[in-house]
């Protein structure tokens, strides 16, 4: 009995001591392994100075080595180890010495996008994007390649660039007119669509790059014009309104689209109508006042659009509205274009067309003057007077019109009849339906 207990606690003191060298071992290994790791980082320090010192220096041959160093054994501790690569690369593109020498240093660039994604998927959401740009700068890569990187990178980002907008649609448009039997008018309206509606929401998400999106905007329109009719159009929307109709956005792309061919068609005034009872703005007051315009409802257009100026919160956009309003329905009253360009020029005084409207305006009237001479020159004072108020306002318009102003200026009131009348350093009111007062200056 003793001799088996004996053995039992040799037995444990055994697997006491083998459990001990392992947890030693073990230790050991840990250790080994921290050592290492600490070692590897303190050496990717030292080389990612040396490439950075040496891009700092613009050496970029020099900073390759170091740089590829750290990617190889330091590829998660720092995304600037990829941005840095990526001007690296782009360095070796520019000095490519043959076509097919760039051709691998954009291929070595796009495998480098890929890591980047890898390790750092959410500092690079957009990595196809930028690989499919690098293609089409380089021109390098077949359309297929890259509509493939564009269309899987526009489903994952939502802030895109506007030239990559238009090269995506180029492309794709491009495809289209090969008659590539995947891509049909209705789809090609849909890109259209899609595209177009991202282009405003960067628009209004980056008011700095507005000049930007305008320009893409333009692009899109420009490139779209030989395939989208108001036909393809309508069948487009008629197909899809049902589907989107709590979609604000969708509503305002789709008429934003259609009123450059179609403001004058059915299908414009009724998706207006139905944009505007479900979102009543300037934006929509306006589609609706646009429809009614050219549906000869001019009782309706005026509503519209005094209602949209209403609602306008942009001084600029205000001042559009009222010019328009001015220009269009009220040309030929002058009471009421005098309110509105007078309005317009209120809210943006550097609006110089409405000066120009009202100015004409007067000069239209005064031609039918009958009250007597000196009235109807003084009209034509009044006119010079206005455009003047434009080139005060802006440097820009300094000069802009003087041929203009020379030419009034010979069916003006001359310095002499001024002075006959004793005007000079006093105001005078201008009869003719105008009912304005002008100021003589003082005499010189």
């Amino acid at each position: 009995m003793l001799g088996c207990r004996l053995v039992i606690n040799g037995l444990i003191e055994e697997s006491s001591t083998k459990k001990i060298k392992m947890r030693v071992l073990v230790l050991m290994m840990l250790l080994m392994i921290y050592s290492v790791s600490n070692a590897q980082k303190i050496d990717c320090s030292k080389q990612i100075k040396e490439y950075k010192d040496f891009l700092g220096s613009k050496k970029i041959d020099e900073s390759i080595q170091p740089w590829e160093f750290v990617l190889k054994n330091c590829p998660k501790d720092n995304p600037e180890v990829y941005t840095d690569g990526v001007a690296i690369y782009q360095y070796r593109i520019e000095t490519a010495k043959s076509t097919e020498e760039k051709e691998k240093v954009v291929r070595d660039l796009m495998k480098l996008y890929d890591q980047f994604h890898k390790n750092f998927p959410e500092r690079s959401k957009d990595y196809e994007i930028k690989k499919g740009m690098l293609l089409v700068d380089n021109s390098i890569g077949t359309d297929d390649e890259i509509l493939t990187l564009f269309e899987s990178g526009f489903s994952k980002v939502k802030d895109v660039e506007g030239r990559v907008i238009f090269s995506y649609f180029k492309l794709f448009h491009k495809k289209f007119k090969n008659a590539d039997s995947k891509i049909s008018a209705n789809t090609y309206v849909e890109k259209y669509s899609s595209l177009y509606q991202l282009t405003n929401q960067m628009l209004l998400s980056k008011p700095k790059y507005s000049d930007e999106y305008n320009a893409t905007l333009r692009s899109l329109k420009s490139e779209a014009r030989s395939v989208i009719n108001c036909e393809n159009l309508t069948a487009y929307y008629e197909a899809k309104t049902n589907e989107n109709e709590e979609n604000i956005q969708w509503f305002e792309t789709a008429l934003d689209i259609l009123s450059a061919r179609c403001s004058d068609k059915p299908i414009f005034l009724s998706m207006a109508q139905k944009f505007y009872d479900l979102n009543k703005n300037a934006k929509s007051a306006g589609f609706l006042a646009m429809a009614s315009v050219k549906n000869r409802k001019t009782d309706d257009a005026k509503k519209y659009f005094e209602e949209a100026a209403m609602l306008e919160n942009d001084s600029i956009e205000k001042a559009k509205i009222y010019y328009n309003l001015g220009a269009t329905l009220y040309n030929g009253n002058l009471e009421k274009t005098k309110e509105f360009m007078n309005k317009a020029i209120s809210f943006d005084p550097m609006l110089d067309r409405a000066y120009l409207f009202l100015s004409n305006a007067y000069v239209d009237k005064a031609e039918k003057c009958t009250e007597n001479d000196f009235d109807k020159k003084a009209v034509y004072y009044l006119a010079i007077q206005t455009i003047k108020r434009a080139q005060n306002q802006n440097p820009k318009f300094a000069g802009k019109y003087d041929s203009l102003i020379a030419e009034l200026e010979k069916k003006s009131l001359s310095v002499e009849e001024i002075f006959q009348a004793k005007l000079f350093g006093k105001t005078y009111k201008i009869k003719c339906g105008i009912n304005e007062i002008v100021e003589f200056p003082q005499k010189k």
